[in-house]
């Protein structure tokens, strides 16, 4: 059930944004054991004058889930994410940053 939304500065083609979706998304689907259709993604593209992050970071990675996982599984997201999207885009693991909101069961 979690909800995924990447956000970062239009400019990437296609397979630039297919890519880092499936990155964030496979990443949250092995981590957290989910079914292989539960994909629910949203990618924004902003103007890079309506886009401003702090350096190093330039993708914007939030993640809606429920409350109740352990900092380890966590963790292990952050890292599974990062990584991937270094080793498929070549991007620095310090340019993204991931921001989870839990929410409560009820």
């Amino acid at each position: 059930m979690p909800l995924v939304k990447i956000e970062l500065t239009k400019g990437n083609d296609r397979t630039f944004l297919t890519t880092i979706m499936n990155c964030v998304m496979d990443a949250v689907q092995e981590v957290l054991k989910l079914p292989a259709n539960d994909r629910n993604i949203r990618l924004i593209e902003h103007d890079s004058d309506l886009f401003s992050m702090r350096s190093p970071y330039s993708i914007l990675v939030e993640i809606a889930m429920f409350s109740g996982r352990s900092k380890e599984t966590k963790r292990l997201l952050y890292t599974k994410i990062v990584e991937a999207i270094q080793v498929q885009l070549g991007i620095a693991k310090e340019s993204v940053f991931i921001f989870v909101n839990e929410q409560p069961m009820e």
